[in-house]
């Protein structure tokens, strides 16, 4: 009789210990994922962060092509003007000499348009190209920002999740069920916004 309690005693410290360390080890893998999450959400909040830089840059060169298109715009209608005073000007002149100098004017003015609407051209396209790119940067911050505020949440479930280890019963498990679930879909969650936000930044 006093051998088999003795063997029971031993078969429950045994069963005992190897619960321990696996709670052990389930504490360490949380802590090395909470540790993962909150290196992620400070990455994470770099890259928002030179993310809002590129478009406050693409936002000055948005501005500063605006500005050049005004410019040309005022040298159109300036142009445009000195060309109609050559031709008043051209008209009071005798006849031959006032026909070739007026073609000679105008065909100078034409070439100078055409350079000008070309540059003006030029411009546009690369003011939508800068708006486009704005906008791409726009969706991606947002996508970081909602990554961030995920990897926040889970780090914050991770932190509960080692409080829970705290507190098991006899056989080892936690009194509290674990959020395996949820953290897995947290996890899957801010990787896909990672990924949306690197396609969009790309």
């Amino acid at each position: 009789m006093k051998n088999q309690t003795k063997h029971t005693f031993r078969v429950l410290g045994v069963c005992l210990m190897l619960g321990l360390a696996a709670c052990a080890s389930q504490r360490e893998e949380e802590a090395l994922r909470a540790q993962q999450a909150a290196a992620e959400a400070a990455e994470l909040a770099e890259r928002a962060r030179l993310a809002e830089e590129a478009r406050l840059e693409a936002e000055r060169n948005e501005q500063a092509l605006r500005a050049e298109l005004e410019r040309l715009r005022i040298e159109r209608e300036e142009s445009e003007r000195a060309r109609l005073a050559a031709e008043r000007e051209a008209a009071e002149r005798a006849r031959v000499a006032a026909q070739l100098q007026q073609q000679q004017q105008q065909a100078e003015m034409a070439r100078v348009r055409r350079e000008q609407e070309e540059q003006i051209a030029a411009l546009q396209r690369r003011l939508a190209e800068t708006e486009a790119s704005i906008q791409r940067r726009e969706q991606a911050n947002a996508r970081l920002r909602q990554a961030i505020t995920a990897a926040e949440e889970l780090l914050q479930m991770l932190a509960s999740e080692q409080l829970k280890y705290e507190n098991i019963d006899s056989q080892g498990n936690t009194v509290e069920p674990l959020q395996k679930s949820l953290i897995s879909e947290l996890e899957q969650r801010k990787n896909a916004l990672v990924r949306e936000a690197q396609a969009l930044s790309n």
